[in-house]
């Protein structure tokens, strides 16, 4: 028999207990009895996968001395760095989205006495239209989707989203209500850049952090998550300025890692390298993340999240006097793209400071926008 982890008080964890298994987990309530669990399960996509899977792994990877059982002999241990593994397929945003959607998709089915997993192909159509009935948007109708397809793809199913009716159900709905026009966020300019950190004040910590904060966004197109992760281990100076060695990000999900070159500025006001020295010469040398939280007047080695450098973006941009409507952290590398396009800089250039791994989404969203203006025929017409 396989060692089930457990929760110290001799119950295995239900979580774990399904990812050897295969079982779904079964809340007090599917106990009691009632289809699709209680209104109160928690459901964690971090812990579920496909018994075949691991069994594959287990079979084929071990030697031939291996028990026919394939869990014989492992530990609680095992499990954990498994589950570990597990969680780390899909990014951590990802799950929490998968989860809310996978605990919507239960609660309806719980309140219809319908079984959740696995999920019937007609209860999966009735949910989504009953959604699209609810007014609730196409990308909140394709996350539930994923979601439910992801769980029951976990477990080693077939997927009730790929069922030829709810493809057309799917397909119908997107002409029924149509996807809503994107809103991107507004690209910022070097003169509003400028702006911003001319009316910071450099000589305290909070500006000196919040200035080498937006000029290094700016200037390496880093998204709002890589400036939150930046460590001190990932800065490596150079002569013409510094390196940037990004871990993990979007487009890297597998963490080979990607080097981002910031060159030193033109003007004392906008160098981000000069910036960014500035900053670090308060922050001090210990370890851990460039961009930290402030404790009253002073740094402390608290990493600030991406919702922060978000929130710094905002505050600073308003306080230069610029409209905060649709600036955000993002603004700093919708910036960066833009900026650069109009500067005659090419779009392959452009793509290798960005990572874009599609061209046609850095050519749509970024640059075909900023150049429609330049490039309009309406300035000829005489009107």
């Amino acid at each position: 028999m396989p060692v089930i982890p457990n929760r110290g008080d001799g119950m295995a964890t239900p979580h774990l207990l399904a990812l050897f298994t295969g079982a779904p987990v079964r809340t007090r309530s599917a106990r009691r009895g009632r289809p699709g669990g209680s209104r109160r399960s928690r459901y964690n996509p971090a812990m579920t996968t496909s018994r075949s899977a691991l069994t594959q792994i287990s079979t084929t990877d071990l030697p031939s001395i291996t028990p026919t059982d394939p869990w014989t002999g492992l530990t609680e241990d095992d499990a954990t760095r498994i589950a570990a593994a597990l969680a780390a397929t899909h990014a951590e945003s990802t799950r929490k989205v998968y989860a809310f959607a996978w605990r919507r998709w239960v609660r309806w089915c719980t309140d219809r006495e319908i079984v959740p997993f696995p999920a019937e192909p007609a209860a999966v159509c009735a949910y989504l239209t009953g959604c699209a009935d609810q007014g609730l948007s196409l990308a909140t109708i394709d996350s539930a989707c994923s979601a439910i397809g992801h769980q029951h793809r976990s477990r080693g199913l077939g997927d009730p989203i790929d069922h030829d009716v709810v493809r057309q159900v799917r397909r119908g709905l997107r002409r029924i209500i149509g996807r809503a026009p994107r809103r991107p966020a507004r690209p910022l300019s070097v003169a509003d850049v400028r702006q911003i950190v001319a009316a910071i004040d450099r000589t305290t910590v909070r500006g000196a952090r919040d200035t080498a904060l937006i000029l290094l966004g700016f200037a390496g197109a880093l998204r709002r998550s890589e400036l939150a992760a930046l460590t001190l281990a990932d800065l490596e100076a150079k002569p013409g300025g510094v390196l940037l060695h990004l871990r993990l990000s979007k487009t890297d999900p597998e963490a080979r890692g990607q080097v981002v070159g910031i060159a030193h500025g033109r003007h004392a006001l906008t160098d981000p390298i000069a910036a960014l020295d500035g900053w670090l010469t308060l922050r001090g040398g210990q370890p851990g993340q460039v961009f930290t939280s402030l404790r009253g007047r002073r740094p402390s080695l608290q990493p600030i999240s991406g919702n922060a450098v978000s929130n710094i973006v905002k505050e600073r941009a308003a306080a230069a006097g610029l409209a905060g409507h649709r600036i955000s952290g993002h603004s700093l590398r919708a910036g960066h793209a833009t900026s650069a396009a109009l500067a005659g800089v090419t779009v392959e250039r452009i793509a290798a400071q960005t990572r874009h791994r599609r061209i046609d989404i850095l050519i749509e969203r970024y640059i075909r926008p900023v150049q429609a203006l330049q490039t309009t025929s309406s300035r000829d017409l005489g009107l």
